[in-house]
């Protein structure tokens, strides 16, 4: 109980609050992938299936990777985290908190997405497993990538910096807004190295867009979930808990 008293009140913290005092911070959040999807709808107005999946996919992505900022906030500016560290709070508990705390920061504009999608005829029952599956493994991959940096940076201007390379890395360049066979076959390989990749194939599957073999729909999603064991590993056994 006392963990989940510890994670409650981090959530509320980090997640709640902020956006009861600050809503705008919501539509900072909708923009990026709401402006990719308006273009893409002026050029190519048959692509917003496959645009609506890559923005929930950016919006995860960010959810995930945004905790950097925040924790390298608390820890280094507020010194929060060493209160934690002198607390009967463990690092995997904090975690969990900061990462809810996220994810309750960001659901507002993943559920608009959904809505979105839902009202273009894309969810359907059947659909749902899959792709809540692929969103989760997606957020914990970034989740904890951005958790293991933010425990070995401890100037947030670079950790503005690398969260926005992330983001590109992760969200903008694989073809998730896109279909993959727009890339050549060299691109297409390089491509099947990042995870989102594999998150947004499971997904546009999921909701009809592609149709993946037996073989492909488990190998991506076997590659998504070693991504995900290895980075939740390297956060578990690597991040700095308590400052040398």
């Amino acid at each position: 109980m006392k963990s989940v008293r510890a994670i409650m009140a981090l959530v509320i913290l980090n997640g709640i609050k902020p956006v009861m005092r600050s809503p705008l911070w919501l539509i900072v959040m909708l923009t990026y992938p709401l402006i990719l999807i308006f273009f893409i709808y002026i050029f190519a107005e048959y692509a917003i299936s496959e645009a609506l999946v890559g923005g929930l996919v950016s919006l995860v992505v960010m959810s995930g990777v945004s905790i950097q900022a925040d924790i390298v906030w608390y820890r280094v500016e507020l010194k929060f985290q060493d209160m934690a560290v002198a607390s009967p709070v463990s690092p995997t508990v904090y975690m969990i908190g900061m990462a809810i705390s996220e994810l309750a920061y960001s659901s507002p504009a993943m559920a608009l997405f959904l809505i979105l999608m839902t009202l273009r005829g894309m969810m359907n029952i059947p659909s749902v497993p899959i792709l809540m599956l692929s969103m989760m493994l997606c957020w914990l991959s970034a989740l904890s990538l951005g958790f293991y940096l933010s425990t070995r940076i401890s100037d947030i201007r670079h950790i503005w910096a690398l969260e926005g390379l992330i983001s590109i890395v992760l969200s903008m360049l694989p073809p998730i807004y896109y279909p993959i066979s727009l890339l050549p076959e060299w691109a297409q390989t390089m491509s099947m190295l990042i995870p989102t990749t594999h998150a947004a194939l499971l997904a546009k599957e999921a909701v009809g867009i592609v149709s993946l073999t037996e073989y492909q729909g488990l190998m991506s999603l076997a590659i998504l979930l070693l991504w995900t064991i290895a980075l939740l590993l390297l956060a578990r056994r690597k991040s700095v808990w308590r400052e040398p």
